[in-house]
């Protein structure tokens, strides 16, 4: 089986690339209020027309326009805590989310599936679920379980508590998901406080968190999808603000109105979350983007996505609220050498930058409309590498090495130095077998087989023996009886 290196990676400082000027910062939030008090958001969802007249917005009804004044926006932000914790079953995965602590995983909700066994492209289903949350409880590099794929063989009245079961029995660490109905987070509030034992240990330890796509961009929230973020917050459970605009089409051509706009678009749900439930805690989740200006299609691989996803890194440490963005994405359709140069590109930036919950970072393919099981494993060490960057070099007497070199002196050599030997394994980052090393002769000799072969053997054999720590007993037993599951 795959070996388990040196444990979590998670929770590494970022940071050092920053993109935007302090002052370019500040003209965007400045841009951003602007937006917010002249042109407004589109709100037709009933609850949140309340919360906003109530709170002194200026809500015209016949238009559906809310214009959110400067200090009503100040006064959230403040309201919305700065660290969020993302508990796993297992402590050793919890993610603190604050400042520019970065966390790496996995992405969703892709339709289909890079088939392990026949490389066909096929639907997803819930089975894919349960596999794939296995395959990322054996990955030391990916930190969190973000349900990568929806299941088309589920009803939209069973596929949240399904999709959550499949997925905290299956892995130790946090799982994240969209949800789709009310009744399904009641449903799975209810199981997880079974799980976490009891309604509190579950808010003070919150091994679940959940997605709302609550904004359609240009500035207008999807009446449904705002029904279920008033619930969430009520119910304080983590919750994730996520909108992807896309530069020349759904938002300015421009970079900084793209960010202007897309910042906008993220302060009206901190206000409508905070209004709905005091001190909510939630993560800001903007997914900065460009549209092929030849074709219109959502571009994952470009070089922008990398860089706007770190300045949004910025804005959300400037507004001290945790950030939830993306890396790791391409427009390739196979695990190839685009997607390996788009994913690393993006994915190394994001995590400089000190994004705090870098989500779409591992098994993604086709932009976000496939995963391929060989892809987490290849991502494993995309984000072993990057998150080894994030950990620098230290400098102090001892890896400074001035008697060391002193005693080999010129000529020598440094192989059996008691300092090589005490620093070898600390220092530098040793990948799996998915990254081949040998000289030529060797590698022939092994089969000649490249990282995507190696990596689907590595695949095979996670989830051909890897058992994750499984649900107490009598807990299982509860869900079963109290819920509709079909796995």
């Amino acid at each position: 089986m795959a070996k388990k290196r040196r444990g979590p990676t998670k929770g590494l400082v970022g940071g050092r690339y920053r993109p935007l000027t302090d002052d370019q910062v500040q003209r965007i939030h400045e841009a951003a209020l602007s937006i917010l008090e002249r042109t407004g958001v589109q709100v037709e969802e009933p609850e949140a027309l309340r919360l906003f007249e109530e709170a002194g917005a200026a809500v015209d009804r016949e238009s559906s326009r809310v214009r959110i004044p400067r200090a009503l926006v100040e006064d959230a932000v403040g309201w919305a805590p700065p660290r969020v914790l993302l508990a796993g079953r297992d402590p050793k995965w919890d993610l603190e989310l604050e400042g520019v602590r970065v966390h790496i995983g996995t992405g969703g909700a892709a339709l289909n599936v890079l088939d392990l066994e026949t490389g066909q492209r096929r639907p997803a289903v819930l089975r894919d679920v349960v596999e794939l949350a296995r395959l990322v409880d054996a990955l030391d590099n990916v930190h969190f379980y973000l349900v990568p794929v929806y299941p088309t063989d589920m009803g939209k009245d069973v596929v949240d508590i399904n999709t959550y079961y499949a997925g905290l029995a299956n892995t130790t660490k946090h799982v994240q998901a969209g949800i789709y109905t009310v009744e399904g987070i009641r449903d799975t509030v209810e199981m997880c406080e079974q799980i976490a034992g009891g309604a509190e240990a579950l808010r003070e330890r919150p091994i679940i968190s959940f997605i709302t796509c609550w904004l359609v961009s240009p500035l207008k929230l999807a009446t449904d999808v705002t029904t279920l973020l008033i619930e969430t917050c009520r119910q304080r459970i983590p919750v994730v603000l996520s909108a992807a605009p896309m530069a020349g089409s759904t938002a300015p051509v421009t970079l900084a109105g793209m960010l202007a706009q897309l910042t906008a678009e993220q302060l009206s749900g901190v206000v409508l979350a905070q209004l709905a439930q005091r001190g909510a805690p939630l993560l800001i989740g903007p997914i900065p983007a460009t549209a092929d200006m030849k074709t219109g299609r959502y571009l994952a691989g470009a070089a922008e996505f990398g860089l706007t996803n770190a300045a949004m890194a910025q804005i959300a440490q400037f507004y001290h609220l945790p950030i939830y963005n993306s890396a790791g994405m391409t427009d390739a359709k196979t695990p190839d050498v685009q997607a390996g140069f788009e994913k690393a590109a993006s994915a190394v930036l994001a995590a400089l930058a000190g994004s705090n919950f870098i989500h779409h970072a591992a098994g993604m393919l086709e932009n976000m409309n496939m995963v391929a099981a060989e892809q987490f494993v290849i991502d494993n060490e995309i984000l072993g590498m990057t998150m080894r960057v994030l950990q620098g070099v230290e400098v102090s007497d001892e890896t400074l090495a001035l008697d060391v070199i002193d005693e080999v002196g010129p000529g020598g050599h440094f192989l059996t130095s008691e300092h090589t030997i005490r620093h070898m394994r600390s220092e530098f980052y040793y990948p799996s077998r998915v990254v081949d090393r040998q000289g030529w002769e060797m590698w022939q000799q092994d089969g000649g087989r490249d990282a995507v072969e190696r990596a689907r053997d590595i695949a095979h054999d996670i989830l051909a023996h890897h058992r994750p720590e499984p649900l107490d007993l009598a807990v299982e037993s509860w869900i079963r009886e109290r819920f509709e599951l079909h796995v």
